[in-house]
């Protein structure tokens, strides 16, 4: 009776993990398949903060300010910078007639999200987008992409964004927690759970911003920014997914230990944000990705006998998730992280969980002591 008890958890585990793969990352293929569309623009208004990024600027700016499109502005807010990046912006400000300037005139808490209203306060198009200053080299086809025309139901466009790769083992696993982070909010988006990871190359309506006032008390969130406006209005029936090697932004940045872990903090506490029926099936898709394995192993050990039928389930699973992933890597120009991947994928589940479990635990004991 047991060894059957354990052997029908296993199977509905699996069950529940395949159907995830073919109703969640599947459809992000299916549905952001590149079809042609009108090509009337939507006016543009590229929102950047800067803080001590003299050098982005000067290299990267004037590559965002030539591109062609008259209806585009850019509008840059320096974050009390301490180098000469205010200069070199001011020099570029004189070049391009596009580019609205203003800063921060000292030091304050939250500054990054206070640059951002401030941004978004000078922007005078309809459509609104934070920028990476560090983007390399961004084509005129990623703005032809962004600045579509949509239906008037849409307020939000999603795009992908990645780092450069390089041979730091932490760059490939930034890379990689960033690749699955921004396909699960894509495919959460699709199925009627729709929110974001990373506020970066997102294109929204600015009036939404300004409907619910912003940042309100979600200025103090120490990890996340507009994102948190962003997934208070976003929905399966207003959000368009642009998805395909046009749209994508890469940023030049060095990632090590400390900004990996940054980027797994950023999205627990941006689900800790997400409604209660969000977090719940957020949180039943980490249980089942976890107990799969082990059950999986349980069976093994209690029914050796069957392992020919648990042989076939898990290579049946891992098929489809390889072909998938493989796919989705290509068509986002994620080189050389497919095997990595599939690692990854298996052990992530478990260090989240621990990761999870100790980083909620400081954020209590540090929430208690600003109470003493």
């Amino acid at each position: 009776m047991t060894q059957l008890m354990v052997f029908v958890v296993v199977a509905l585990l699996w069950l529940l993990r395949l159907l995830y793969l073919l109703f969640f990352p599947l459809r992000v293929l299916i549905k952001t398949k590149a079809k042609p569309e009108a090509t009337e623009k939507a006016p543009l208004s590229v929102l950047v903060v800067v803080r001590n990024e003299e050098e982005n600027c000067h290299e990267t700016l004037p590559h965002l300010l030539s591109l062609e499109n008259p209806e585009m502005e850019v509008v840059v807010v320096d974050d009390f910078s301490q180098d000469n990046t205010l200069s070199v912006l001011g020099l570029l400000k004189q070049r391009y007639q596009r580019m609205k300037l203003s800063s921060l005139s000292q030091e304050t808490r939250y500054s990054e999200k206070l640059s951002q209203n401030i941004a978004l306060k000078s922007a005078e198009k309809d459509w609104v987008m934070m920028y990476p200053v560090s983007a390399q080299n961004p084509s005129q086809d990623w703005l032809n992409e962004m600045d579509k025309k949509t239906v008037d139901t849409v307020l939000v466009k999603v795009a992908y964004t990645t780092v450069t790769a390089n041979k730091n083992r932490f760059n490939k696993l930034y890379r990689i927690e960033n690749f699955f982070q921004q396909v699960r909010s894509a495919s959460y988006s699709l199925n009627g759970l729709a929110f974001v990871y990373n506020e970066e190359n997102v294109a929204f309506k600015k009036a939404e911003y300004f409907k619910l006032s912003g940042f309100g008390i979600r200025v103090q969130e120490p990890y996340a920014n507009l994102e948190l406006v962003i997934n208070r209005f976003i929905r399966k029936k207003n959000v368009k997914l642009c998805f395909n090697d046009k749209s994508i932004l890469t940023k030049q940045v060095a990632v090590g230990h400390s900004e990996f872990k940054d980027l797994v903090r950023k999205s627990i506490r941006i689900e800790k944000h997400l409604s209660k029926w969000k977090q719940f099936v957020l949180l039943l898709d980490r249980l089942t990705q976890v107990l799969y394995p082990l059950f999986v192993v349980l069976v093994l050990l209690v029914t050796f006998r069957l392992w020919p039928v648990i042989a076939i389930l898990v290579v049946v699973k891992l098929l489809v998730f390889m072909v998938i992933i493989k796919i989705l890597q290509k068509r986002l120009n994620e080189r050389k992280l497919f095997i990595t991947s599939l690692v990854f994928s298996f052990i992530m589940p478990f260090y989240k969980l621990f990761f999870r479990w100790s980083f909620n635990r400081q954020s209590q004991n540090h929430k208690w002591k600003n109470r003493r």
